[in-house]
């Protein structure tokens, strides 16, 4: 953050915390050094601030308004941290995202989603698992690993194609997913599948920031094995579309959607 800035951002900031009860946590201004204060910028750019208030409008939209926003998810700290590659991670009443790695308003989503999931003792992925027709099994995943019915390697996920992890239970948490996520991988389980809903349902063709990037996860599976996709790389697309194509790829015919629609409306109340 540049001193020029400043003014800005702190108008920002206040705008945040008194109409979504969203704490930033500055890391910016002037430091005393001796007999003279000299200004470190921190890791926060104005632009960041923009597009963090942009999600969040975004996100509070959906549920009715930033009150319901504020309520629901109870309050939020969000601060940038040392997270090595990830771009984000999230508890009860805190999201932290990455200093080394630039943001999207997605993952901004995807991490507040986690803070309404946690901020709820976790139970709303796991009434998305429930309606979705998935299960967590792990003895079950090893099993499946032991009889040959496995797309990843022996030690977990690989970073080929074919090899990722992407099969139900195929997973590091033995999550057998139902119905038709947007995609899977070695990480997935029931709360990446319900942050990564909550950004499909708030972008899936509604014209804004996110709709791109939720259009661009259900359009690779209709790529041939093999083929190249400019965000997402090479994998056996192909053959992965039965689990992950919705009918006629339209995301609203899948119970995901229809999950994540009636609970922003059930919270928007």
């Amino acid at each position: 953050m540049r001193p020029l800035e400043d003014t800005i951002a702190s108008a920002k900031l206040s705008q945040l915390r008194e109409d979504y009860r969203v704490e930033v946590v500055v890391d910016w201004g002037y430091e005393h050094a001796g007999n003279a204060d000299s200004w470190n910028c921190g890791t926060w750019r104005l632009s960041e601030l923009e597009k963090l208030h942009a999600a969040i409008n975004l996100m509070a939209g959906a549920m009715g308004g930033a009150d319901r926003f504020a309520q629901n998810l109870g309050g939020v700290t969000i601060k940038k941290s040392n997270i090595g590659l990830r771009g984000g991670e999230a508890a009860k009443n805190h999201v932290n995202l990455s200093e080394k790695i630039p943001f999207s308003m997605w993952t901004v989503i995807h991490e507040l989603a986690h803070a309404w999931d946690a901020n709820h003792s976790w139970k709303l992925s796991l009434a998305l698992e429930k309606y979705t027709g998935g299960y967590t099994r792990p003895i079950l995943a090893k099993a499946k690993r032991l009889t040959g019915n496995w797309d990843a390697g022996p030690l977990g996920g690989e970073n080929r194609p074919g090899k990722r992890g992407r099969l139900p239970g195929c997973n590091a948490a033995g999550y057998f997913y139902g119905d038709k996520p947007s995609g899977s991988n070695w990480r997935f389980n029931r709360k990446e599948d319900f942050a990564e809903s909550v950004a499909m349902h708030l972008g899936w063709k509604k014209g804004n920031p996110l709709s791109a990037w939720a259009d661009a996860r259900i359009d690779r599976y209709l790529l041939p094995n093999g083929a190249r996709d400019e965000n997402f790389g090479v994998d056996n697309w192909a053959d992965y579309a039965a689990y992950f194509y919705p009918p006629n790829g339209d995301y609203t015919k899948t119970k995901r959607w229809e999950f994540i629609d009636g609970l922003m409306r059930e919270y928007a109340t």
